[in-house]
């Protein structure tokens, strides 16, 4: 049985010990520049928890983890390749929900998203099921939340995926043309 989360959180929250905290701020701001963005205190709460989980799940105690700290490298060196390990966990653990990817697509969070769904729209606008710019664009947006919430279980699968589909707009096209012939031409 790992190190008990709550104890972890403690000490984050607290600032007693240095080393967690600072590991907590960088995933935090890890968070901040992704498309995850929550805000300052949930992009907190959310790394908090992330460092809780991963410290817990994979060390028997505290100082089994203060240990693997000193065994890594030196100084600050050794607490971003602790954090890098926890942002990579924590987005492991991110699930992505219809709702999430659909957001991201909307509010351009994920700009690869973005323009794959107006792709995806640009293909319904010349097919005989073009309904309009708005409906495409909200069709589009949809297949591609639903192709992404039923095929990856978080946002590194995905963009695992669109590195083996290739580079650049040529990945996205390619992309983009999986979810259009999933969901639009499957009906022929």
């Amino acid at each position: 049985m790992g190190v008990d989360k709550e104890f972890i959180k403690s000490k984050i929250h607290s600032k007693e010990d240095i080393s967690l905290k600072t590991i907590a701020d960088i995933v935090a701001y890890k968070i901040y520049e992704s498309p995850d963005n929550m805000g300052p205190e949930s992009n907190f709460l959310a790394s908090a928890e992330a460092v809780a989980q991963y410290i817990s799940e994979n060390f028997k105690d505290i100082d089994s983890f203060k240990t693997y700290l000193t065994q890594l490298d030196k100084g600050m060196k050794s607490i971003n390749q602790c954090a890098d390990a926890v942002y990579n966990y924590y987005q492991d653990k991110q699930l992505l929900s219809f709702e999430i990817v659909k957001n991201m697509i909307s509010r351009a969070k994920d700009i690869n998203l973005k323009m794959i769904a107006d792709i995806v729209a640009y293909k319904i606008y010349q097919s005989p099921d073009d309904k309009g710019q708005e409906l495409n664009f909200i069709s589009a947006e949809t297949f591609v939340a639903q192709y992404l919430s039923e095929n990856f279980k978080n946002l590194r699968a995905f963009r695992r995926c669109l590195s083996d589909l290739g580079k650049g707009s040529y990945a996205l096209e390619a992309f983009a043309d999986l979810v259009y012939k999933y969901y639009c031409q499957k009906k022929s």
